[in-house]
């Protein structure tokens, strides 16, 4: 039987400007609802990363935490997974992709470029141009929405053109961990290149795909507003 690995793709903590879940808050959620693992991807800074897998190693925990990495780039918002390190805000999307691509080149590891809720019309999406900008897959749901109107617009997007969808909780606290998962199959947990060349080749399926409740939603808009 293929081992199936259930995770998370798009999670931030309060390393990020607008994240408010801990380190050790993130990953014991992410652990109590039987996730296998997740990908810290906050805005424009590596240091969740970083500081998720020391926490998770120096507590023996069985969690993967893909090293990520939500970059705003000057048309859009470009999340970079299986990178070791940053790239600064600021830069083109194309610019940003090719410093991407270099350091897979150059570590020989593999490097996923996601274009994140593309047609959310107020986060800086980087809306049609992920259909030719080198991305490797397009986040289709994202759980960050009143109502979902653009996350069936990029849906059909993807699936007329071919590119492999993913999904992501786009959590900004512990208990919006896991509400939308995908899975990869055929890999060991301790795999995570294989797991990133998964996701990359195609080889990946949405699993849970639920919204963030309406009173969460707007409570976090509110304070983010203070």
């Amino acid at each position: 039987m293929s081992n199936i690995l259930t995770l998370d793709l798009h999670v931030h903590t309060n390393y990020s400007y607008d994240g408010r879940g801990s380190i050790e808050e993130i990953v014991e959620s992410a652990i109590a609802k039987q996730l296998d693992g997740i990908a810290i991807c906050d805005h424009n800074t590596m240091e969740g990363s970083y500081a998720a897998r020391k926490y998770v190693a120096d507590n023996n925990l069985d969690l993967i935490i893909l090293p990520g990495i939500e970059v705003t780039t000057s048309n859009g918002h470009l999340m970079v997974l299986g990178i070791e390190e940053g790239i600064k805000e600021g830069l083109s999307a194309e610019e940003t992709i090719r410093r991407a691509r270099q350091e897979e080149k150059e570590k020989k590891s593999t490097v996923v470029i996601i274009a994140p809720h593309p047609f959310h019309p107020f986060r800086h999406s980087i809306g049609n141009s992920c259909l030719h900008s080198g991305i490797d897959a397009i986040e289709i749901f994202n759980s960050r929405y009143l109502f979902g109107a653009a996350n069936k617009r990029v849906r059909i997007m993807a699936a007329r053109n071919g590119i492999t969808a993913v999904a992501g909780s786009d959590a900004h606290s512990a208990d919006c961990i896991g509400l939308a998962t995908v899975e990869v199959d055929g890999v060991q947990r301790s795999e995570q290149e294989a797991i990133l060349k998964r996701i990359k080749e195609g080889e990946v399926r949405l699993k849970s795909c639920k919204r963030t409740p309406f009173w969460l939603y707007l409570s976090q808009l509110c304070k983010k507003k203070r």
